[in-house]
Parts: structure tokens; sequence; C-alpha cells
């Protein structure tokens, strides 16, 4: 049967996705719903299951913002990638704030420039450059290197990589310019080429770098199973399970894996450098955008429904909306990481793997598995051709 009313939709999915459970191979939640109503309960269904409710602690901090102290990173260069948008752009405008050089990675020039310029009237303390990068395409990254030498100069260096860009549960299944999965090439695979491609620029900075990977908790929707058909069918399980969620999960699965190998490589090779990864919590973002596909943007928060009343009401103010981050405090935990707080400042090491609201947690198993971070590290390279010299 159809569920009629979207807002309920939402309320009901949210209160289901408090439980989650490991996404399995051939997982499918999507059949019984229509396609408008089905992929508004999968957006309420995936904020919920992703954020658990928070304790007393974990809202106290999720309600306060944080930023580096001024003058803190004066000289030091952080890359963004999506840094035109959403947690990029917000992580962008209070790094900057701190006295940082952000350089934006876009998908356009244009949308690189736009960014820059709304940066630089945020603050005037720090300093903005565009680039463009489009990770969809692999000759794109590959060929940044020129691009970006072009505005942080020749023999420059990166100290922080925010490898911030994504998708999320694309609802169609799309291929990325070099026939990848649209979810997993940008969110893993484009990634993995772009710290190939920036390694020298990192390797130059005079104080150690860090490398921050955007993960989410949606890595907790695959089982140990789901995760090994991904890496024998190279990342494209033939099951587009659950609308575009079984590839998310995936994908978030693979920014920890790769975080994990990358910081044991960084760690045997002696390598002034340390490699990170987070959950930003559930919040308001362009990311939204992915989810609903076809559908009118509108329709994910209709105006044209009347609020709930009785338990709808709520279960909306109890729940969905106390899942649900602003941008301003999603950013909290990437802004943490990238100013290297975790360590007093040492980009050198890393404090822990995995963080949420500020502190180091521990992600599943499976997505922790140093078997399976080289088994992904491997087929990366041989998906991208492109080497990590490490």
């Amino acid at each position: 049967s159809k569920v009629s009313n979207p807002m309920l939709c939402l309320l009901l999915s949210s209160i289901v996705a408090l439980l989650p459970t490991p996404l399995k191979a051939s997982d499918s939640v999507m059949s019984s719903l229509s396609r408008r109503s089905a992929l508004l309960g999968a957006s309420a269904a995936a904020t919920a299951t992703i954020s658990l409710p928070l304790t007393a602690q974990a809202a106290a901090a999720a309600s306060e913002l944080y930023s580096p102290a001024p003058g803190s990173l004066k000289g030091t260069t952080v890359m963004i990638t999506g840094a035109n948008t959403g947690l990029g752009l917000e992580s962008a405008k209070r790094l900057a704030s701190a006295g940082a050089k952000i350089v934006v990675a876009a998908r356009s020039q244009a949308k690189a420039d736009v960014a820059v310029a709304e940066i630089m009237a945020f603050t005037n303390a720090g300093s903005a450059v565009g680039v463009e990068v489009d990770l969809a395409n692999l000759a794109s990254v590959k060929s940044l290197p020129g691009r970006l030498e072009a505005v942080i100069g020749s023999g420059g260096a990166i100290d922080v990589l925010l490898n911030n860009a994504g998708v999320m549960a694309v609802p169609e299944r799309l291929l990325t310019a070099d026939g990848f999965e649209k979810t997993v090439g940008i969110n893993h695979l484009g990634h993995f080429a772009l710290v190939a491609a920036l390694l020298p620029y990192l390797e130059r900075s005079k104080s150690g770098f860090r490398i921050v990977n955007v993960s989410s908790d949606a890595h907790r929707f695959v089982d140990r199973k789901a995760m090994v058909q991904a890496l024998e069918t190279s990342l494209d399980p033939p099951d587009y399970a659950a609308g575009g969620w079984g590839a998310y999960g995936v994908s978030k699965a693979a920014n920890i894996l790769f975080t994990v190998e990358l910081e044991r490589r960084l760690l045997e090779k002696g390598v002034a450098g340390s490699a990170v990864t987070l959950h930003p919590g559930v919040v308001q973002t362009d990311l939204g955008r992915y989810i609903i596909g076809g559908v009118a943007a509108e329709d994910l928060h209709p105006t044209d429904v009347p609020p709930p009343t009785g338990v709808g009401a709520f279960l909306k103010e109890n729940v969905l909306d106390r899942a649900i981050l602003t941008v301003d405090k999603g950013a909290n935990t990437q802004i943490y990481l990238a100013a290297a707080a975790d360590t007093n400042g040492d980009r050198t090491k890393a404090g822990g793997l995995f963080y949420d609201k500020m502190r180091a947690v521990k992600p599943t198993d499976t997505s922790a598995d140093p078997e399976l971070a080289q088994r992904l590290w491997r087929l990366s390279e041989e998906l991208t051709g492109a080497k990590i010299a490490l």
C-alpha cells in the first residue's frame, strides 16, 4: 500500500530507523512505497538511522560551535573538496577565520570562485583561492596538480586535505565518467586518486600534514558479507540495494577502511602525517538533492502538507528535529580534526581513527578490519590506475 502523507512517512521512518541493522548484501526496503513517498521516507530513515538519540553530554557538545582560536592556523594551507556548499563551505569559513589559506576544490571553476568570494566576505583573517576538480572524472583528478600550481605556486604545500565532497543515496544507478557506480566512484575512488595526486604537496608541509576523510555512521549499514561482496565485484555489487543506500553505506565503509590503511602506511614509513575520519552527524546539506532524484527539490520538505498533530507532532519535535543538525553544528567535527585539535595541533599523529561529536568512537569491526583495508587499497589502485606512493 502507498503512504499518502509524506510528513507522516518521514516521522514513522525515523522511528523505525532508530534501531539500525546492518544492510545485508541483498536487502531491499523500497518495494512497497510509491516513488515520491519512498524517497521522502528513505531520507528520514537514513537521517535517523545514522544518528542514535543524543546523550545529555553529546547533545551539549552538538549544540556548541567549535572554531579554532584566531590566528592559530596562520601559515596553514587547507584544501577542501566540495567547499562551495554545505559542510565544506562552513568549514572553509571557520578555518579561514583562524588564519588558514583555503583552497576551494569544486566541480567547476565558477562554483569555486563564488565560494571564494563568500569566504572572503565572511572573514579577512585568512585567504582563499579556488580550483576545479571533478571527482567523478579521474582525468580531472589526475590533471589537478597543473591547475593547483597556478593558484598556490610552484613548490607550494598543502598542510591539511579535507576530503569532504560526496553524494548520498543516488536513487538510480548512475555512472561516473570512468564507468564506476557514482556514489562509490565519487565518495571513495575519486578521493583515493586525489590523495595520490596531492601526496607530493602534502609531503612539502613543514609541520606535517593531516588528511581528514568525511565518512558517516551509514558505514554501519554494511556487514562483512556485503563489504566482501563489494570488493569481489569491483565496488559495484550487482544488486543496487535499498534505493542507493547500499552503495552509500559501502562508500562510507570504504572511507574508513581507506583511512585505516593510509594511517598504517604513514606510520610504517615514518612519514610526518596522519589520517583520520569522522561522522559529521545528520546534517541539513545539499547532499539531500541526491536522495530525491527526479522528484522536485521542494518535495523533500513539502509546503502543501499540513504540520502533524497529536502523536505525529510529538514524534517530529522529539525525534526528527533532534536528529538533524544545522550545517554550522554539523561541521564541528571536521573543523576540529582539520585543526588537529585532537592532538593539540600536531598533524603528524592521529588521536584516534573515527570521530563523532569531536570524540573518538568505535566504528564497526568490518570498517576497521586491516585485511579488508588492504584489499580495498589494492583494488582502488587497480580501478583508478593511481598509486599513493607510500
